[in-house]
C-alpha cells in the first residue's frame, strides 16, 4: 500500500509536540527530519500532514508559514493567542521533548531491529545448502577467502565496483549458512588494499547482535582477515 507522505511533506507528530519536513519513505516508516536536523522514524498513523488540516488549523498554519517567511502576511485576527507560538521553550519543556523524542526512538529502533531479525529468519530458512562446506578446516569452522579471484574465474572483467559487490554478496551468503548451521567461527580473508571492503564487512558486522568479531591472528594472516565468532 502506498503510503499517503511523500518526501518535502511537512507534517505534525500525533502524540508528542513537534513535527518536521518528510526526509524519507519505506514500507514501515516515514522519516521526519526536526528541527534540530535529525531523521526520526515514525509510523504514518502517528503523523499528520499539515495540508491535511482542515478549518481554522489549516489557516493558522498557512498563515503563520508565511509570517515566518517575513513575508508580511498579518495572523488571522480570531486566533489572538498566535503569538505564543513564538515563545521559546523553557528548559522543563525542552528536557520533556526530548524525552519524548528519545522514547519514541527507542521504540522505533526496536521496531527495525525486530523487522531485521524476521527478514535475517526468513532468508536463513531459504537456504538448503551450506555452501560453507567447500571453506570448512574444522567441525563448526570455516575459512574463506574474499579476493576476488577465488570468487569468479574471469576477475579482469569486472569493474572495481561489480568485482566490490560480488565480494559483498558472498560474504553475506556466508553469514547466513553460519547461522543457518550454527556455525562457531568463519574467518573471512578480504586482504589489504584500501581497505574498503574490510571497513564495509566491519560495519555490517556491526549490525548483529549475537557475533562478535576479532582481526584475525597476524602471524597467520597478516592483517587482512577478520574473524567471526557466532554466539
Amino acid at each position: 500500500m502506498k503510503s499517503k507522505f511523500e518526501p518535502g511533506d511537512k507534517v505534525k507528530f500525533l502524540n508528542q509536540t513537534g513535527g518536521g519536513i518528510v526526509t524519507k519513505v519505506t514500507d514501515d516508516f516515514v522519516f521526519v527530519q526536526d528541527d534540530t536536523g535529525f531523521d526520526i522514524p515514525m509510523q504514518p498513523d502517528e503523523l499528520i500532514r499539515m495540508a491535511d488540516m482542515q478549518g481554522a488549523g489549516k489557516l493558522f498554519n498557512a498563515a503563520m508559514e508565511d509570517h515566518l517567511k517575513g513575508k508580511g502576511t498579518p495572523l488571522p485576527s480570531a486566533m489572538p493567542m498566535a503569538a505564543k507560538v513564538s515563545v521559546p521553550l523553557t528548559p522543563d519543556e525542552e528536557i520533556k521533548q526530548l524525552k519524548n523524542q528519545v522514547a519514541n526512538l527507542k521504540d522505533q529502533v526496536a521496531k527495525l531491529k525486530k523487522q531485521l531479525s524476521n527478514l535475517q529468519q526468513q532468508n536463513t530458512r531459504s537456504l538448503t545448502d551450506n555452501i560453507l562446506l567447500q571453506h570448512q578446516v574444522a567441525p563448526g569452522e570455516a575459512e574463506v577467502d574474499l579476493h576476488i579471484d577465488m570468487l569468479t574465474e574471469r576477475p579482469a572483467d569486472l569493474t572495481p565496483h561489480e568485482a566490490f559487490e560480488m565480494q559483498m554478496h558472498y560474504f553475506r551468503l556466508c553469514m547466513n549458512h553460519a547461522f543457518a548451521n550454527k556455525m562457531k567461527k568463519v574467518t573471512f580473508i578480504h586482504g589489504v588494499g584500501k581497505g574498503i571492503l574490510k571497513d564495509e564487512i566491519n560495519k555490517e558486522l556491526k549490525q548483529y547482535d549475537n557475533v562478535h568479531f576479532f582481526e584475525a591472528p597476524m602471524s597467520k594472516y597478516g592483517v587482512g582477515a577478520t574473524e567471526v565468532y557466532f554466539k
